[in-house]
C-alpha cells in the first residue's frame, strides 16, 4: 500500500465520475483496480469526500434506480475542477521527478538521473530537462 497525497481522492473521484456514473462502493473498487491494489481508500474517506463534492456542486446525485444505492456523476462545475486538479497533479509529478533526480545523483547514478530528468522535462515541455546537470 502507498501513501496517497492529499487531494488525490478528489482527483480520482472526479476523473472516474467523468467517465461513468458510480456509487461510493463502485468508486472505491475502481480506484483499487486502477492502482493495481496499491491504494484502497476506505468507505469513510469515500463517502465524506462524495458529500463534500456534492455540497460544492462538483458532482450530481442521480435518481435512485436500485433500492437505496446512490450513484453520482460529474457536473459541469466539476469538469472545470477536474481540469484544474489534473494540471496541478502534472506539476506535482514533475516536481517529484526532479527530486528523484537529486536522489539518483546523490546515489551515484548519473544515468538514472538523466532518465528521470528527461521524464520530468517531458511533463514540463522540456524547459527544465537539463536543469541540475
Amino acid at each position: 500500500m502507498i501513501n496517497v497525497p492529499k487531494g488525490a481522492l478528489r482527483l480520482a473521484a472526479l476523473k472516474m465520475l467523468s467517465e461513468s456514473s458510480l456509487s461510493g462502493t463502485d468508486l472505491a473498487s475502481q480506484i483499487r483496480r486502477a492502482t493495481g491494489g496499491e491504494w484502497s481508500p476506505g468507505p469513510g474517506s469515500i463517502y465524506l469526500m462524495l458529500g463534500e463534492l456534492l455540497k460544492k456542486g462538483l458532482i450530481t446525485e442521480l435518481p435512485k434506480r436500485e433500492g437505496n444505492v446512490r450513484r453520482y456523476i460529474i457536473s459541469g462545475k466539476g469538469k472545470g475542477e477536474l481540469s484544474r486538479l489534473a494540471k496541478e497533479a502534472e506539476s506535482d509529478v514533475a516536481r517529484q521527478l526532479r527530486l528523484l533526480a537529486v536522489y539518483s545523483a546523490l546515489a551515484g547514478r548519473p544515468e538514472l538521473k538523466a532518465r528521470v530528468l528527461a521524464a520530468a522535462g517531458s511533463l514540463e515541455g522540456g524547459s527544465k530537462a537539463g536543469k541540475g546537470n
